[in-house]
Formats: C-alpha cells, structure tokens, sequence
C-alpha cells in the first residue's frame, strides 16, 4: 500500500504548482546616442500599430542603453516603428518574438530613417 500512494504524490505536486506567469517583453535600446520618443510595434506587415510603447518608462523615452518594458503583446513578428526626439521615423520588419522575449534595436537599424 505505501507504493500506491507515493504514485499519487507526483500528480498532487503538479497540480498545487502555480500556473506560469506570463512572458513579459523587452526591447534594448543598444544605439550610440538616439533616444526614442515613439515605440509601436505591429503584427508583422499589418500596419496596425498598437499603443506608444515608450509611454512605459518614467520619462516617457528611450535612452540610450536603456531597457523597456513592452506590454499588452504576446507572441509572434512584429514591425517596430521607432520615433526619435527629432521626429524621425525607422521602422524595423520582422522582429522575432516567438522564441525570444527580448530585441534589441542598434544604430545600423536606423539607416533608413525618414
């Protein structure tokens, strides 16, 4: 009788063990010296861009080696389209976040700012 109930015990822990939390995602300001006043991501070649991402940090901007939080996505591609201080608009296709809850965007991204 011992044996059978050390086989429950597997299944009791799995079931009282909490449920995942949710991903949160990143994305890592890695260029030399361009803040970002804009943020918005989109499903890949969608378009539909969603809420200003860079309203998440304090200052309501993207420094320079700095890190920000990225809420209400879940996973999948996505355009970025990046605002700078001066108003310049880059967008970059195709960032990865099925794998990866993190991007990091560098300043040979912004080459084709307009």
């Amino acid at each position: 009788m011992p044996f059978r109930r050390l086989a429950w015990l597997p299944l009791t822990i799995a079931i009282s063990l909490p449920a995942a939390a949710a991903d949160r995602f990143f994305m890592y300001n890695l260029t030399d010296s361009t803040t970002f006043s804009g943020v918005y991501l989109a499903p890949a070649g969608s378009g539909h861009w969603g809420s200003n991402q860079a309203l998440n940090d304090k200052d309501k901007a993207i420094d320079p080696s700095e890190r920000l939080p990225i809420t209400d996505v879940s996973r999948g591609l996505f355009d970025v389209k990046l605002v700078d201080e001066k108003g310049r608009v880059c967008i970059a296709h195709r960032i990865d976040l099925t794998k990866d809850t993190t991007f990091e965007i560098h300043d040979s991204d912004l080459a084709d700012c307009h």
